[in-house]
């Protein structure tokens, strides 16, 4: 019963809360941005765990041992700050929300209304029936629960844990780990020892991505999201990402994300746009080396591709690499500088 209590209490302060949080900064800066509102909320949704990662992160590698109530308080305080600069995202997202009813009307929403319901089925009965057993996600979940363990963040040759015998050897940013330190610190102050939230965190991204790509497509026409959406879920390769807990739904709906931002910077160029691009980029990054290496790609096609003058673009271009680094990308440099190496060390297999 506390483990159904704790999911209940980390889907709405995290998932929905925060998430809501930076899908109203996000349509708070929408007259800049120039962006289709629902795409860009969903966007907002699938920032929120990853900037409570964000925040503990920083948290961890800059304050070691800090009290749990602070670590647990500083991404809550972070998201009430966005949530006081939002200004008017706060109506235009309760407007998107209050306007969904109304809409479902439209009949080629039904398919993604029944889609909806069919995967919070396959949600329950996985999260029932499936504990914490494929191998990756293990590896992830030992490293964050010794993050929880120390409360703390350490780059070192080897990332070895001397008490439990541990022996980290993904080549990742720590994003992914971080939601198990952060389901553990909720645990640890309801007394209870659980894993079902971050279970649940590959059928949620699974079912943003779905959402964000039917949102792009309705722009062009209302109904041929339906057969793209078939085409997306059908394909055994997505139902295993639907069903196997893993990083995978959540690394590349911000991917996806990412490179909508990227094709929006090339449609109409902005700084406000960039800015967005490297959030996102570096955001997808910090959850998989993949995509730190497809951010770097991604920013030398937009130095050669950028229409705009060399002058603005070189500005713009700094601009959003330091926002790519702030959101998750500098844990390769410091990795690089001061601990495994990441991808450039000699990896011996025990």
């Amino acid at each position: 019963m506390m483990e159904v209590l704790v999911l209940a209490l980390l889907v709405l302060v995290t998932n929905l809360a925060s998430g809501g949080a930076v899908a109203a900064f996000l349509l708070g800066r929408n007259e800049r941005l120039l962006l289709p509102a629902w795409p860009l909320a969903l966007a907002g949704f699938a920032l929120g765990p990853f900037l409570t990662t964000l925040v503990l992160y920083y948290t961890l590698a800059l304050w070691h041992g800090v009290p749990v109530f602070v670590a647990l308080l500083l991404p809550l305080f972070f998201f009430a700050l966005l949530v006081r600069m939002a200004g008017a995202g706060r109506g235009r997202l309760l407007t998107l929300l209050v306007s969904i009813p109304s809409n479902l009307k439209d009949r080629s929403l039904w398919p993604f209304l029944a889609g909806t319901l069919f995967l919070l089925l396959v949600a329950v009965v996985f999260l029932v029936n499936k504990p914490l057993v494929d191998h990756d996600v293990l590896e992830y979940g030992v490293q964050g629960r010794i993050f929880l363990r120390d409360r703390a963040i350490s780059y070192q040759r080897f990332q070895f844990d001397a008490a439990s015998g541990f022996h980290y050897v993904g080549l990742h940013g720590f994003s992914f780990p971080l939601l198990f330190t952060w389901e553990g610190l909720w645990g640890s102050l309801l007394g209870v020892r659980t894993d079902v939230w971050v279970r649940s965190i590959t059928m949620w991204y699974g079912w943003l991505l779905i959402a964000f790509c039917w949102a792009l497509l309705r722009r062009f026409d209302r109904w041929a999201a339906v057969p793209a959406g078939i085409a997306l879920t059908a394909p055994i390769g997505f139902l295993f990402l639907l069903t196997i807990y893993h990083l995978d739904s959540f690394r590349i709906m911000l991917f996806t994300c990412a490179v909508a931002a990227f094709v929006a910077v090339l449609q109409a160029p902005s700084r406000e746009r960039l800015l967005l691009f490297g959030a996102l980029a570096g955001a997808q990054a910090f959850v998989h080396s993949v995509g730190a290496i497809l951010a770097g790609v991604l920013v030398a096609v937009l130095l050669f591709a950028l229409p705009v003058r060399w002058k603005t673009r070189i500005n713009w271009l700094a601009q959003g690499v330091g926002m790519l680094l702030l959101f998750g990308a500098v844990h390769y440099l410091v990795d690089i500088a001061f601990g495994t190496g990441w991808i450039f060390q000699d990896i011996i297999w025990y």
